[in-house]
């Protein structure tokens, strides 16, 4: 199956080379999860990530996808007073 994978950020650089400016597509197993991407690109999966699927934020990142889907990737975000 493939999903579409957005990296915003610091997170960008995980982008595999030849990629677009923040996106790649991804070619994965069948009954892949969250976590299945982000070991697949490197990402540290102890991070305090946000995710979105297909716009939905989703906190579980055993959730399993679906050929097609949009996976959008934050990094922590910080600041504020």
């Amino acid at each position: 199956m493939t999903v579409e994978v957005r990296l915003f950020a610091s997170l960008r650089k995980y982008l595999p080379s030849g990629s677009g400016r923040a996106s790649v597509n991804i070619d994965i197993h069948d009954g892949a999860s969250i976590v299945d991407i982000l070991t697949k690109l490197g990402i540290p999966t102890e991070s305090r990530l946000m995710t979105l699927v297909d716009g939905v934020h989703e906190r579980d990142l055993d959730r399993q996808l679906e050929d097609g889907c949009t996976l959008s990737i934050f990094p922590p975000i910080a600041g504020g007073a």
